[in-house]
């Protein structure tokens, strides 16, 4: 886990609490705890000598090329490390190596400032970046025959990147409102404020996004000078995992990068964090935090130390799941908070341990709960682990490490990291065996070491609820603010070409190879059978990693909720877990995180899962317990309370989230009168009408063996899979029929109109959309195409005009998608106030111009073969095709839908397409959502069409439920 992503996670762990049983391990320890499986091997064993039996050589001019062939699906990730990161960046001038993430998709002097994307993307790729404190990494998933023009790309954006102040105006707008897109979440300053207390020297200090003000006021001259230091051969590594050979790999990355010359080392960090010599409290008042959050943290080790494997482990013990000692204490014993969590991270030159706690708004209490923190941590140092705690650990660790394997993209991480942060690229062969050589002595001492009283960092994070009623009532001054430059043009040309004197050579051409596309395949191999009791079991053996997933698919969603009760079905499959017939809610996190096996589930509205998933030897274990809870649930009465507090707390943080409060008003505008209108999770004020006696009917009725299916995928074969099947579920039965639910049909759209959700932020939230179609509609296949070409990708219509032109967004989507029982036309994007009107006027626009112009040559050409080039990668896991057969399930579809599908996209037409957007979108029927200050926003729209204003708290203000009560129906089938 990255130290942001815990920093972001400690804070908004509630709104996606587990809510289910998660983590897990094998089948029998030995006494020192080492892993075994029933057999007497270790988990470690049931791999290859080398999970990762990559290759590397390094070019003349410095730069590694590191590949693992991967030969099971068509495909490859191709990603470039620069070891370049936010730490490396000057103190005024933060926010560089991020910028450089936008940057290297503007064009060089050869390509456009969209042609990356255009490239990767008509053939079916798929590419993005990230900018961490160490690193800067870009991706790409293409199929494995078009590597060569993936590395024509990077080298290309290497050598010859453009760089100009337009370009750089542009760029930063975007950025800014990415930063503003952070900071209006819940908690979205603590980060920064956290980070800039725990490092006083080194360039932690800061987060990747960077400064508004100092972005600002740099030149493109600076941004070159920054490029020409760290962009260079010898910075970076090239990982490619797939369908490849090295040598092939080799060949090609010496004919696009060999030529560029080694430039001098970039200069590294050398500024030490003095180490802590006295505790130390950071209080952090926190405008959008609406519950308080508590937690200790110690400065640890970088990565690749010796104390990093411990730490983790540690950490796992403390708090890494709800049978740690943490979680147990302070959440499902003394109900002292909401949710309790530690863990460890270690950057390339420093580290952090941390354990904390979300407390509810109300009546928790963070000085018992912090000194209930430190007790436990002081008996990790005085006492040290059990034997089972320590079984416990390595078991997650292990499940962990053979998870990574499961994709190309999972697996070039990992070798990604090892290379270039670690500095030990073995490190990926042997973390196995570092991991089963960790005795209890050595956590003992490491615990010692490093969670020293005196070094102790306490961080208080406490809502500051004046100053949210405050912006309330003030709303936001809008105007032009600091952070935002002028606006650029799409296509500018005059300097920044390159780094300086580098000249192309003769044998590279000024586009890239672009390989003929292979045709994709509609391939998912599976066994169907039926129990006699109905229940059908579909398998799909896959058995390139010791691992297995279950999902039993329910067939009724929260849409069968009662009317009286909604979230009934939601509520019911989170509490499955809190008890059975043969387990208490103690007794099975405990198996569950014992033997690393995950168990939980969901409820969409149109239907539900029940998933378990483990390492191959405990595939029987897991889908006993899977049985276990599905067939005997007790829904135990005095669990319901702490399920309630806990999922009323998630959504105190949830609803401060402009995202979540958008998405939800449009779902209420749109579908007014069906149970589409709400969501299928329980809301604040409806909580307290769900009962166990509501939660239990739901689930005795819709839940049986002749509604549901279940899916078997991985490391085992279809005779093992039905044996366990039979084994585990034969014997469910159910009498009688199952509840009938009659849905109603999708309303018509009504006329434009404006809800304007009254929400201060610097930055507003926008959706627009109506109705649409299902998949069953004889347009489908033609509205995916559509779709695509609209608002599917960075170069489409909608992100091409928002973003890449006007630099109105970080980024804009839009098209139809399809439910069970009806469709969505939906537009989703975001702007800084200023520019409201403006986004949505640009949203309007190219809504009309769907219509009125069709899509040209190029646009037909590109959205056809990114979509049946990304077939195969969208495929590449078994659990993928159980996603693919699971909604074919549900929404009713034919066996040959996807062969459908593909024939389809190939034979569309533009003009086809032109006459389905006649049809389907209506422009003069839209529901829009803008979430932000109504005090700034509403002058800026109501030229555009009738407003209404919405206070966010109004809970009701469209009713939709499916017909039926809490005691359900006995009619139907």
């Amino acid at each position: 886990m990255k130290l942001r992503t815990w920093l972001y996670g400690l804070a908004l762990l509630t709104a996606n609490a587990p809510l289910g049983c998660k983590t897990g391990g094998t089948e029998t320890p030995d006494g020192d705890g080492t892993v075994t499986t029933p057999d007497g091997s270790s988990t470690a064993a049931l791999l290859p000598e080398r999970p990762f039996d990559y290759q590397e050589s390094t070019l003349d001019n410095g730069m590694r090329v590191i590949t693992l062939s991967d030969h099971s699906t068509p495909i490859a990730a191709v990603q470039v490390w620069y070891h370049v990161g936010s730490k490396d960046e000057k103190p005024d001038r933060r926010g560089f190596a991020h910028m450089f993430e936008h940057m290297m998709f503007r064009g060089t002097q050869n390509i456009g400032p969209k042609a990356h994307f255009e490239y990767v993307r008509r053939v079916g790729g798929d590419c993005n970046a990230y900018t961490s404190f160490d690193n800067t990494t870009y991706i790409q998933e293409v199929p494995s025959n078009q590597v060569e023009m993936v590395l024509w790309l990077e080298a290309e954006r290497m050598a010859f990147l453009k760089i100009n102040e337009g370009y750089f105006d542009t760029e930063r707008n975007v950025v800014a409102e990415e930063y503003r897109l952070g900071r209006e979440q819940p908690y979205g300053t603590a980060p920064d404020k956290i980070l800039s207390q725990i490092f006083t020297k080194h360039p932690y200090r800061w987060t990747p996004i960077g400064d508004m003000d100092e972005l600002a006021a740099a030149s493109a001259d600076e941004l070159q000078e920054f490029w020409n230091t760290y962009y260079v051969p010898n910075n970076a590594a090239l990982v490619v995992v797939g369908d490849v050979e090295h040598a092939a790999v080799v060949e090609q990355a010496q004919r696009y990068f060999g030529w560029i010359p080694r430039y001098p080392e970039p200069p590294r960090v050398t500024v030490k964090e003095p180490p802590l010599t006295e505790p130390r409290e950071i209080r952090i008042k926190e405008r959008n935090g609406p519950v308080p959050i508590v937690a200790l943290g110690w400065r640890t080790v970088p990565t690749g130390h010796e104390d990093e494997l411990a730490l983790d482990m540690l950490g796992r013990i403390l708090g890494g799941g709800e049978s740690s000692r943490l979680y147990r204490d302070l959440v499902t014993q003394r109900d002292l908070a909401i949710v309790a969590l530690s863990a460890a991270f270690s950057l390339e030159d420093d580290g952090l341990f941390a354990a904390g706690a979300v407390l509810s708004p109300f009546g928790d209490e963070p000085d018992e709960v912090l000194a209930a923190i430190r007790t436990h941590v002081e008996a990790l140092v005085a006492k040290g682990v059990t034997a089972p705690e320590l079984r416990k650990a390595k078991n997650g660790m292990l499940r962990d490490a053979v998870t990574s394997q499961l994709t190309v993209g999972s697996k070039a991480q990992v070798i990604g990291d090892a290379a270039v942060i670690k500095g030990d690229l073995e490190s990926v062969n042997e973390r196995f065996a570092r991991i089963e050589a960790i005795t209890a002595e050595q956590l003992q001492a490491v615990a010692k070491r490093h969670l020293d009283p005196q070094r102790e960092i306490v961080v208080r994070i406490e809502p500051n609820l004046v100053g949210f009623i405050v912006d309330q009532f003030k709303g936001d001054k809008g105007g032009k603010k600091k952070d935002e430059g002028p606006q650029g043009p799409e296509e500018i040309t005059g300097e920044g070409s390159g780094k300086p004197g580098l000249r192309r050579p003769d044998h590279l051409g000024p586009e890239p190879t672009v390989a003929p596309p292979v045709a994709p395949k509609v391939e998912i191999p599976h066994t169907d059978r039926v129990l006699p009791n109905g229940l059908r079991v579909v398998a799909i053996d896959n058995h390139e990693v010791p691992f297995v997933t279950y999902t039993l698919g329910l067939r009724q969603g929260a849409f069968a909720d009662p009317a009286d009760m909604p979230g009934a079905a939601s509520m019911a499959v989170s509490m499955l877990t809190r008890g059975t017939e043969g387990y208490d809610y103690q007794a099975l996190t405990d198996e569950l995180d014992t033997h690393a096996i995950t168990l939980g589930g969901g409820v969409s509205m149109d239907a539900g899962t029940v998933e378990a998933s483990a390492v191959t030897p405990q595939a029987d274990r897991a889908m006993k317990l899977l049985a276990e809870v599905v067939r005997r649930p007790t829904f135990p009465e005095a669990e319901l309370p702490k399920l309630v507090k806990q999922t009323r707390t998630g959504l105190a943080i949830t609803e401060r989230s402009p995202d979540y409060l958008a998405d939800r008003e449009l779902r209420r505008r749109m579908f007014v009168g069906h149970p589409y209108a709400r969501l299928p999770d329980a809301q604040s004020h409806q909580l307290d009408a769900i009962t166990v006696e509501g939660m239990r009917t739901w689930w005795q009725g819709h839940v049986r063996p002749d509604t549901t299916v279940l899916y078997v995928a991985g490391d085992l074969s279809p005779e093992r899979a039905h044996e366990l099947a039979e084994r585990h579920f034969g014997s469910w039965e159910a009498s009688g029929s199952a509840p009938a639910v009659a849905v109603p049909a999708a309303p018509a759209p009504t006329k434009t109109r404006i809800y304007l959700v009254d929400r201060a932020a610097e930055q507003a939230q926008i959706r627009v959309g109506h109705v649409g179609i299902d998949r069953t509609h004889a347009d489908w296949f033609t509205a995916r195409v559509l779709s695509d070409v609209f608002g599917g990708g960075f170069n489409s219509r909608l992100n091409d005009t928002i973003r890449v032109k006007k630099g109105l967004t970080y980024g804009a989507r839009g098209g139809f998608t399809a439910d069970r029982f009806a469709g969505r036309f939906v537009v989703s994007t975001f702007s800084k106030n200023a520019t409201v009107g403006e986004t949505v006027r640009a949203i309007l626009g190219e809504v009309a111009r769907l219509r009125d112009e069709a899509p040209s040559a190029q646009e037909e050409a590109f959205s056809k073969s990114y979509l049946l080039g990304n077939f195969a990668g969208s495929r590449e896991t078994p659990q993928s095709l159980v996603q693919d057969l699971w909604s074919l399930e549900v929404q009713g579809l034919p066996d040959d839908y996807y062969q459908r599908y593909l024939d389809a996209v190939a034979q569309v037409t533009s003009a086809q397409m032109n006459a389905a957007a006649r049809r389907l979108v209506n422009g003069d029927a839209l529901v829009i959502v803008v979430v932000g200050p109504a005090k700034t926003l509403r002058k800026q729209l109501e030229g555009i069409a009738p407003v209404e204003v919405i206070d966010p708290s109004d809970h009701e203000p469209a009713k939709g439920s499916a017909k039926g009560s809490a005691k359900g129906s006995a009619k139907g089938g």
